[in-house]
């Protein structure tokens, strides 16, 4: 690789697998949010069924979209923060399928919308089961009585919709009480879906409980809104070591990326990523968050942004590769599908993505 390159590696084969596991238990629509990398795009755009899609938070994932060939028909505006305006103008471009989590604007929609074509979407604020738990996004019970009260004889097809926040650390038995709950608060609507999102692993799941909600709320779908775990595992990045220097006691690496260049989960969710160092052609070795008697050479990772807060961590080699911390060698940092390419800023540095496939 060049002084400035990087390449993302991306597992064709993998994200085929995730999205064959979530649709066992329903139909998908995936957050551009999470990566809006063409090759996911593309992948899950030649593998979806047809009652699979993408949901967008803004105009330009929409033209993203559309740039690669997809139908309005196959997105969904799931940003219920979006100005009358946007969605005004996704509507007119076709979009049909809408998240509301406030009546007024809901309200300001029905002056143009025709609910006949729409599919609605009422996003349930977390709070509602979860009151220790603080989000500014979703409607009270309240409000989403009243949002179904005014669309019961305008659209035939109205879903409920909420959001497992990262917080929330066992989520499946998070996910079977919200069902629960649902199924119980909501039987007396016409609901034609329920729409989750931040789900779990597939593999915590149990179709038993999905096939319970559907028949409790006499339902035709169930959508599933997996990011992270549909594609973190799909992508992973080569850096290189630009400085290694010992200051004052502390063994200091500097590599291409750093927080303004992919890392800001760190500092959002204190996120622990996996580093391997190579030390030969085609090897690796690991490089732990924590130290142990295999990682018990500490180093200071830092991004080159020159920003002296751009510290990525400090963590843990086998002492008997130190030597292969030399400038230009690389790295390799697995599972960084979700969010990591969103997060690139022009802040980080120049930095030239390469892409490859295996």
């Amino acid at each position: 690789m060049h002084e400035n390159d990087i390449k993302f590696i991306f597992d064709r084969k993998q994200l085929i697998n995730n999205y064959s596991e979530f649709k066992k238990f329903g139909n998908i629509f995936y957050p551009l949010k999470t990566n809006s990398n063409p090759y996911i795009v593309d992948c899950l755009n030649n593998i979806y069924q047809s009652n699979d899609g993408f949901l967008i938070s803004n105009i330009e994932q929409y033209k993203l979209l559309i740039n690669r060939g997809i139908s309005p028909k196959k997105m969904c505006l799931i940003n219920v923060l979006s100005s009358n305006d946007s969605i005004k103008y996704l509507y007119l471009k076709g979009v049909q399928f809408f998240v509301f989590d406030d009546f007024d604007s809901l309200l300001k929609f029905s002056k143009y919308a025709n609910f006949i074509k729409c599919k609605i979407s009422i996003r349930i604020n977390i709070m509602e089961f979860f009151p220790n738990i603080f989000s500014h996004l979703g409607a009270s019970m309240d409000e989403c009585f009243r949002m179904l009260d005014f669309l019961n004889d305008r659209c035939s097809n109205i879903g409920i919709s909420f959001y497992i926040p990262t917080i929330i650390k066992d989520k499946y038995k998070s996910l079977k009480k919200i069902i629960f709950r649902i199924s119980s608060i909501f039987k007396a609507y016409n609901i034609q879906f329920l729409s989750i999102g931040g789900l779990s692993s597939y593999l915590d799941f149990e179709q038993d409980v999905f096939n319970s909600i559907k028949i409790k709320l006499n339902l035709d779908e169930i959508i599933l809104e997996p990011g992270k775990y549909l594609v973190e595992n799909t992508f992973h990045l080569k850096t290189k070591i630009v400085r290694n220097k010992i200051f004052h006691d502390k063994n200091i690496i500097i590599i291409k990326n750093g927080i303004y260049s992919g890392f800001l989960d760190i500092l959002l969710y204190d996120k622990k990523f996996d580093f391997y160092l190579k030390i030969d052609s085609d090897k690796y070795v690991s490089i732990s968050n924590y130290m142990d008697n295999k990682h018990n050479y500490k180093i200071k990772i830092c991004g080159a942004s020159s920003d002296s807060r751009d510290i990525l961590g400090t963590l843990y080699l086998n002492e008997k590769y130190k030597n292969e911390l030399k400038v230009g060698n690389e790295m390799i940092i697995k599972n960084i599908g979700s969010y990591f390419e969103e997060f690139f800023m022009s802040y980080g540095g120049d930095i030239n993505i390469k892409y490859e496939e295996v």
